[in-house]
């Protein structure tokens, strides 16, 4: 009995190399696009909240009857919010300007291109308002 050599010996072993190979590059992506949508997910989560405390803090301003604090840090889910909110009159003092900045540092988070990796992101909002009370050149029928 003679044995021919068989041209394909060990071409089983490359092809489960190569397999493999292929296999880990696309765990390897599959898991950064995992990352990065959770990246994503929390920095939307902050803006939501950063809107949120934004809009309370417009709302004090606009409605005028109790006192709005100018500057608080507000923790929300561990995460550290400053929220500050400026009225100040503008012109003839017949207007009053509204301002709220609510800042926050996203934790575990690196810098974008060009932006210092301290540097907060943060949401800023302007409103106007009659200094005047609403009941003002309202008549009785």
């Amino acid at each position: 009995m003679t044995h021919t050599p068989h041209k394909q010996q060990g071409m089983a072993l490359i092809e489960a190399l190569i397999a493999s190979a292929v296999l880990g590059i696309g765990l390897v992506g599959a898991t950064q696009w995992t990352l990065k949508t959770l990246h994503i997910a929390s920095e939307s989560r902050q803006h939501t909240v950063a809107q949120h405390l934004a809009q309370e803090a417009m709302d004090c301003l606009h409605a005028n009857t109790t006192p709005c604090f100018a500057q608080e840090t507000i923790e929300v889910q561990g995460q550290r919010y400053d929220r500050q909110t400026r009225r100040s009159p503008r012109g003839n003092g017949l207007m009053d300007d509204l301002q709220v900045r609510v800042a926050w540092t996203a934790s575990g988070t690196r810098a974008s291109a060009g932006a210092s990796p301290l540097e907060p992101n943060h949401i800023e909002w302007h409103s106007s308002v009659s200094a005047l009370p609403g009941w003002v050149g309202v008549s009785s029928p």
